[in-house]
């Protein structure tokens, strides 16, 4: 039933709802309200911003009135008989201490959680939506180059519902409208809760405004507007909430991969919704930035440069999202949702945006001159982000309708070059960063092979070369410094471990052929066979696990570690190997 509604609702409801309708996003909505705005103050026009707070809206909606709703609207007698059906007699109980109370009959509402309830609410809402439309005492804002006919008056995501209103008049209007409404529906407004935003040279009225007046900021939808600052409080609240939840995941041991996927999957969604409103300013961006490091290093030290760390597996990096520039990607797309590829160039959204950023497409060569629309040419400064982001990344991406926030990270990766490594070449680096990143090594094992190269590890002249360590000489009395050379293959300890896994290594390649490069690299002299070189790869990836916690547990226990015990420890991550490749799952996920 909701996917055949789905396929007529769009035809029913106006774009000015945008919730559970094909084609359109919450982000219309916050952006018509956002444009509505930037509009009134530039041209100081008399508007108060009003936003409806309705009162347990889903529980509320009377069966009756619903079923008169759908019939008014067209969507047959059977449909409607149905859905009438699943709502006649229908009775519920309530638990209470353990106890089962006596069934009580449900007059009214629609049941949270079920698919088709949020389309059968905003066919109820609707009504509502469409009586403020049509009702002449309530006056809102004129689009430019509508010609006197289009009008701001209303945005509604679900039982969302904000109004633009030019007068006290309409205020009273609209109250009294909202009274009709809950007459007929069983709805009911908030008044104490409802709350107005005025803008312009208001006019004060004789008697006091229904709903509480804000001075500054007004949140609507999750995202505040209002004054100037709105962006950043907006940002400022998100990242909060973020920073939250990357303290909770810093709990856990996780991989540099583990620590990618949690801020792929959980912080970018988070953030990606305020960017479809407000762009990410330098200041905004440059504190994302140090949230996501702070988090992949566990303090305010960098070990390897970001630019690399962005890079992807098989260019030297660890695929680390940069998200300052996929937020920055998505207003950018969505800006040119709303005016380029718009589906409905009539309604007020398309038409506020229109006149905002026709001027910047013009000066892309990406709209025609049309000398009767109106253009604003003092374009607002969140608009002016968008003028800068595509003259930055802009010439090599597709045609603007086919922008979308994937394409065009996507466009932006695929200019990093491959991360050299010394002098070698070119083609020897890239088969490095590929035996680096394999899907025959956990993650761990990946992490630290590819430390060693960029020199990330947490070594003695790491740690002296940035003032945190007095001390640059290896912890084993050997008078060289402890550079991640020195621990992997210099240090005497590390060549006798090596002598005694000489068994175990010659069961893949014979012990003449490991050199430096095969314990840093894994390049091995000679011709071997495929299956050797990474058995024997894996076994160099162990021994560098072993090594470095052994020096961990020296520098900060003060215990050594004997080399059969170490020999032990490579067996055991040998037979963990042993049972990956035992079983059914392939998959290069966290391990």
């Amino acid at each position: 039933m909701a996917n055949r509604l789905k396929k007529v609702i769009e035809k029913i409801v106006h774009p000015d709802q945008t919730c559970g309708i094909p084609g359109r996003q919450i982000a219309d909505s916050l952006a018509l309200v956002r444009d509505t705005i930037e509009y009134v103050k530039s041209r100081k026009v008399p508007t108060a911003l009003v936003s409806l707070d309705q009162e347990k809206a889903f529980d509320r909606v009377s069966h009756e009135f619903m079923d008169r709703t759908l019939r008014a609207l067209g969507l047959g007698d059977f449909f409607c008989d149905v859905v009438t059906a699943m709502y006649r007699d229908t009775s519920s109980t309530a638990l209470v201490n353990g106890w089962r109370t006596d069934p009580f009959p449900v007059l009214s509402g629609v049941r949270q959680g079920c698919p088709l309830s949020p389309l059968l609410f905003i066919c109820v809402i609707e009504l509502l939506a469409e009586r403020i439309r049509q009702n002449r005492d309530i006056r809102g804002v004129i689009v430019p180059g509508s010609s006197g006919k289009g009008e701001v008056k209303c945005s509604l995501y679900m039982d969302d519902v904000s109004v633009f209103c030019a007068d006290g008049h309409s205020i009273k209007e609209f109250e009294k409208t909202c009274i009709e409404f809950g007459k007929a529906s069983g709805a009911k407004i908030n008044s104490a809760k409802s709350e107005t935003l005025l803008f312009g040279h208001w006019t004060p009225t004789r008697d006091p405004l229904p709903f509480p007046i804000k001075q500054d900021f007004l949140k609507i939808l999750g995202v505040w507007f209002g004054g100037k600052g709105a962006a950043e409080k907006s940002w400022e609240e998100r990242l909060a909430k973020t920073k939250q939840k990357l303290g909770l995941w810093s709990l856990r041991k996780l991989t540099i991969k583990g620590k990618s996927l949690v801020l792929r999957n959980e912080t970018l969604p988070v953030l990606l919704y305020v960017a479809q409103v407000w762009p990410v300013q330098p200041r905004t961006a440059k504190a994302i930035t140090r949230m996501i490091f702070y988090f992949i290093w566990n303090s305010k030290m960098d070990r390897v440069k970001r630019e690399v760390m962005f890079k992807t597996h098989d260019k030297g990096g660890k695929g680390v999202p940069d998200i300052a520039t996929i937020l920055r990607g998505t207003f950018v797309c969505h800006c040119m949702r709303n005016t380029l590829r718009a589906k409905e160039e009539s309604h007020a959204g398309f038409l506020m945006a229109r006149f905002f950023l026709l001027p910047t497409w013009r000066r892309l060569g990406w709209a025609e001159w049309d000398s009767s629309v109106p253009y604003n040419w003092e374009t607002p400064w969140f608009y002016k982000e968008v003028e800068k982001f595509i003259k930055e990344h802009g010439p090599a991406a597709p045609a603007p309708t086919q922008w979308t926030p994937k394409i065009i990270h996507r466009q932006i990766c695929a200019r990093d070059v491959s991360e050299p490594i010394g002098a070698l070449p070119s083609a020897t680096a890239d088969h490095i960063w590929r035996n680096v990143a394999s899907k025959r090594l956990t993650n761990q094992h990946k992490d630290i092979a590819w430390m060693a190269i960029q020199g990330g590890l947490p070594v003695r002249a790491f740690m002296h070369a940035r003032g945190l360590n007095r001390y640059k000489s290896c912890p084993r009395g050997c008078t060289a410094d402890e550079t991640t050379y020195h621990l992997f293959w210099e240090c005497a300890y590390a060549q006798d471990l090596l002598k005694a896994l000489s068994t175990e290594l010659g069961a893949w390649i014979p012990t003449t052929c490991i050199t430096t490069d095969s314990v840093m690299y894994g390049l091995f002299p000679g011709s071997h066979a495929l299956g050797d070189l990474q058995g024997c790869w894996r076994l160099l990836c162990c021994l560098k696990d072993v090594l470095l916690f052994s020096r961990n547990r020296l520098v900060v226990g003060k215990k050594e570690t004997s080399t059969l015990v170490c020999r032990k420890m490579i067996h055991s991550l040998l037979r963990d190997y042993a049972a990956l490749d035992g079983s059914d799952d392939d998959s290069d996920d966290e391990t």
